[in-house]
């Protein structure tokens, strides 16, 4: 098998393929990017609308064979719910026939790919794609998760603690938001402002029933409601994170001539994500906090949970369990 390094492949031409393509072009992340759909004609028509783009990149479609060989595959391609599906259970097989096909068409894979899953249903697609390239390192098969959740609590706590005489905006560490992506779970008793715990602060423990919704999928909805799809944020959330995954690769093989370099580059090569992984203790996929390197998982970071939010994550382990299980055919 030939590994084709700085290749990126897009497998689904949709508007999310097509949206981190384009933002993949503008910031020179990659030095190729491929294309991959079933559809020939939305294939070409986005490769020749894309071509138009000023990048270093260069882009062209491709085979599902050409992305086993790359050294990033992002699977935006899905099978959303529809009104065919009795119950959500005929969409789980659905789903997983359509990445089952996938992954055959593009074996064989060299066992340094690593596979960027966005598409929903997230957990059940990455712990899928897990057995079915057993010789691929579970640290290079992740998904988007709950990043975007991760964000937005972020961004609300920074808010939450301005004012009118406030100089500097708070320092806002280790608040992560873990679970699923439609059941985040909020790990408060583990995020800090300004060094100090989250939990202990009374005016966001006030507000933590608007916070729950902030970073829910309830602007996803409204999103939905108005134009279809949302994708914006999605390809947004993807594209910095693909650039942390490429970047980091070309910082670590680019000699380092002084301090202020040596840190940054260090930095680059310990990067938080809350993405979609194989938790072993709970033996699941499902969103948590991990280091980032240019192969892909460093390791997961243990963070304390209250006894709730163990409750509410064991909650979501027993659903993706029956997911994963219920996407079999009997």
């Amino acid at each position: 098998m030939v590994h084709h390094p700085g290749r990126v492949s897009i497998i689904g031409a949709g508007t999310l393929g097509g949206t981190i393509a384009y933002s993949l072009l503008l910031t020179n992340t990659a030095k190729e990017i491929l294309l991959v759909d079933m559809s020939h004609n939305i294939v070409q028509g986005q490769v020749l609308d894309l071509a138009e783009v000023q990048s270093t990149t260069t882009i062209r479609a491709g085979t599902f064979k050409e992305a086993g060989q790359s050294t990033l595959v992002i699977m935006t391609a899905d099978t959303p719910p529809g009104d065919m599906d009795k119950d959500r259970q005929q969409w789980l097989k659905r789903s997983r026939h359509l990445l089952l096909s996938i992954a055959s068409s593009m074996s064989p894979v060299h066992a340094d790919i690593m596979i960027l899953v966005t598409s929903d249903p997230v957990d059940l697609y990455v712990q899928s794609l897990q057995s079915y390239f057993p010789h691929v390192s579970p640290n290079r098969i992740f998904g988007l998760g709950t990043a975007m959740a991760t964000d937005r609590l972020v961004v609300w706590l920074r808010e939450m603690m301005s004012t009118t005489a406030t100089v500097t905006p708070a320092e806002i560490t280790d608040a992560y938001c873990i679970g699923t992506q439609h059941s985040p779970v909020i790990a408060w008793h583990h995020a800090k402002v300004d060094g100090m715990p989250a939990s202990t602060l009374p005016n966001l423990l006030a507000q933590r029933t608007a916070c729950n919704k902030v970073v829910s999928n309830h602007r996803r909805y409204l999103i939905c409601e108005r134009k279809g799809k949302a994708w914006f944020g999605e390809a947004s959330a993807a594209t910095r994170l693909v650039h942390a995954i490429m970047k980091t690769s070309i910082t670590t093989t680019t000699a380092v001539d002084d301090a202020t370099s040596t840190a940054a580059a260090a930095a680059a090569k310990n990067q938080v994500w809350v993405l979609s992984v194989n938790v072993p203790k709970y033996e699941c996929c499902l969103s948590w906090p991990v280091v980032l390197g240019n192969t892909g998982i460093k390791h997961l970071i243990d963070i304390p949970l209250s006894a709730d939010e163990q409750k509410q994550i064991l909650q979501v382990v027993e659903s993706n369990v029956a997911d994963f299980q219920a996407s079999f055919d009997n």
